[in-house]
């Protein structure tokens, strides 16, 4: 593609995308297949064939790499700032340690990458496929997921304060460790999520579909779950206070030991649930269907308490027929 400018009479033409490659930087590429350490800032790669070459360490500020086969391609503790890699295929891409913060990387191939200690700082990543990468100690704050693949994949102990994920479908990804503060999931689709012990104070989980998803000892204090669906989820020991939770269907939900103080429960549904030693204190209850919960040591409103009963629980979650 080609930009063409003309400034008082004066036709000037250049890359649309990106400065021409340097001819050192393409000939150890050609000759190599090595372009480690090497500066590229801006440069557009154009027809080259990258495939299996080693990037790392390079400076590739800015560079346009839009819709190239990056198979295998190793790109660790590269600077890829600012740099456009949308509908790359980056897939077996050794990306460790480095920064693609601010990079497009929408519609990326990111299949099995390794992003160990990666930065993706406001990265644009909408609608890539992420499929069994490995995002483990990653900062990923403010990056854009929405519409994202993510199947099979690790971001133990990454940093997703702010990430935007909303729409997102996840199926059997591990947050352990990570911190996703004010993260954005509505209308996220996960399955067999765990997010144990993770911190999602103030995180926007509207109508997240949230089955089986493991939240042991979370902390969602302040958090938005209005209708989420938490069907066979496990709760126990998570921390809700004053979180919005109304209209949110946990049927046979396993929230032993949780504290929804001062929650906004209206309209909730904990059908089979367990809620034994669950603490209740100050939460807005409204229409609240508890029918069937055990409720053993638990502060729940006398109002409710009929709806349930108190006896050792056998939980099986099984959600295939709710």
């Amino acid at each position: 593609m080609r930009l063409t400018i003309s400034l008082l009479g004066l036709l000037l033409t250049g890359s649309a995308f990106g400065a021409a490659l340097d001819s050192s930087v393409k000939n150890r590429i050609l000759e190599n297949r090595n372009c480690k350490g090497c500066r590229a800032v801006g440069m557009s790669f154009g027809d080259m064939d990258l495939s299996f070459v080693s990037f790392e360490q390079a400076d590739l500020r800015n560079a346009d790499l839009h819709g190239k086969d990056l198979t295998r391609v190793s790109f660790k503790g590269a600077d890829l700032r600012g740099a456009n890699l949308a509908g790359a295929n980056l897939t077996e891409a050794e990306l460790s340690e480095a920064n693609f913060s601010g990079a497009i990387l929408v519609g990326a191939n990111l299949k099995e990458a390794q992003l160990a200690d990666a930065i993706f700082i406001k990265a644009d990543l909408r609608k890539a496929d992420l499929t069994g990468a490995q995002f483990n100690g990653s900062k990923l704050s403010q990056a854009l997921l929405a519409g994202a693949k993510l199947e099979n994949v690790s971001f133990y102990g990454a940093d997703l304060s702010m990430v935007h994920l909303e729409g997102a479908f996840l199926n059997d990804v591990d947050f352990t460790g990570c911190s996703l503060k004010g993260a954005h999931l509505e209308n996220a689709r996960m399955k067999a999520v765990t997010l144990e012990g993770v911190d999602l104070s103030g995180a926007f989980l509207t109508s997240a579909l949230l089955v089986k998803a493991n939240l042991r000892s979370a902390i969602l204090r302040g958090a938005h779950l209005q209708g989420a669906q938490l069907n066979g989820a496990y709760l126990s020991g998570a921390n809700f206070d004053k979180a919005d939770l109304s209209y949110i269907v946990a049927i046979k939900a396993d929230a032993t030991g949780a504290s929804f103080r001062g929650a906004n429960l209206t309209d909730s549904n904990f059908k089979s649930a367990n809620l034994s030693q669950a603490h209740f204190k100050g939460a807005a209850m409204d229409r609240a269907y508890l029918a069937s919960t055990i409720m053993c040591q638990t502060d729940v409103p006398e109002a409710f308490r009929h709806q349930g009963h108190c006896e050792e629980a056998t939980f099986v979650t099984d959600v295939d027929d709710l």
